[in-house]
């Protein structure tokens, strides 16, 4: 497994999923799995955890399609609509052909974890102005790359994080 450390200044989301996907895996050399990954060991981090599918490319790309398979509660709210069960390029459908976009998720499903803060590239909440985003992949086997394991804080125009309007 590569070695992958965030900045000092990832939001403490980012850090305690990194460290609980590290401690995950079967091995110091494999990739944690699917069947590692317990929601229980992680209560506090379910709101902004999210796990994607990746499939074969279609027929007219060799990107992967990618399906959310489940989404946190913060995912949604940051998104703005539920997620789960869609895939990726009919939720936005430049996906295959934007590089600023497909670029981290295709290096997450080779197996290069990832990180980024900034503007969010989907289509978003409205009040979701900022996003911070981690992609670590996941491997049923320990080596081949069968579903992404991500994490997600948006922040308000105040740089909290995105709470639900009451």
């Amino acid at each position: 497994m590569s070695r992958f450390a965030l900045p000092e200044t990832a939001h403490p989301v980012m850090q305690a999923g990194l460290a609980y996907w590290q401690a995950a895996a079967p091995e110091p050399d494999l990739l944690p799995g699917r069947q590692h990954i317990d929601p229980a060991g992680m209560p506090a981090l379910l709101p902004h955890v999210w796990l994607m599918e990746i499939h074969p490319p279609l027929p007219d790309t060799t990107v992967p399609r990618l399906r959310f398979r489940l989404v946190g509660s913060h995912v949604d709210l940051g998104f703005g609509d539920a997620k789960t069960g869609r895939w990726l390029d009919e939720i936005e459908p430049t996906f295959n052909s934007n590089p600023a976009i497909y670029t981290a998720y295709v290096g997450a499903c080779a197996g290069i974890p990832n990180h980024r803060r900034g503007a969010p590239r989907f289509r978003f909440n409205r009040n979701a102005i900022e996003l911070e985003r981690m992609l670590l992949p996941l491997a049923g086997d320990g080596r081949r790359v069968d579903m992404l394991l991500g994490f997600t804080v948006f922040y308000d125009e105040r740089g909290d994080v995105l709470q639900a309007m009451l």
